[in-house]
């Protein structure tokens, strides 16, 4: 997937990556979608992080300008779905509802 080419189309950022574990997991997450994505590091990989001390963002996803609304709306449901597992980790549960 190339920055910018006529015949394709542009590529736009969707996601402003904290660090790359996240990155790597929207990307292949979309990819699953049938999304093509890549990632754009802004990390200096010989400078060990010092990179993120000037700039608070390890990374973009980026895909096709074309895909970019369904990869919004399939990055917020995955987040949200995300969210809702661990709210039920965070439960308290009875020894009774853990073992019937």
């Amino acid at each position: 997937m190339t920055e910018k080419n006529s015949d394709e189309g542009k590529l736009v950022s969707i996601l402003e990556a904290n660090n790359e574990l996240e990155a790597i997991t929207i990307k292949a997450f979309l990819e699953s979608q049938g999304i093509d994505a890549a990632i754009r590091s802004r990390q200096i990989p010989m400078y060990d992080g010092i990179a993120k001390a000037w700039n608070p963002v390890w990374g973009y996803v980026v895909v096709m300008e074309e895909n970019r609304e369904r990869a919004e709306e399939l990055i917020v449901q995955y987040l949200d779905s995300c969210s809702d597992i661990e709210e039920s980790e965070d439960m308290d549960y009875t020894d009774e509802e853990i073992h019937p």
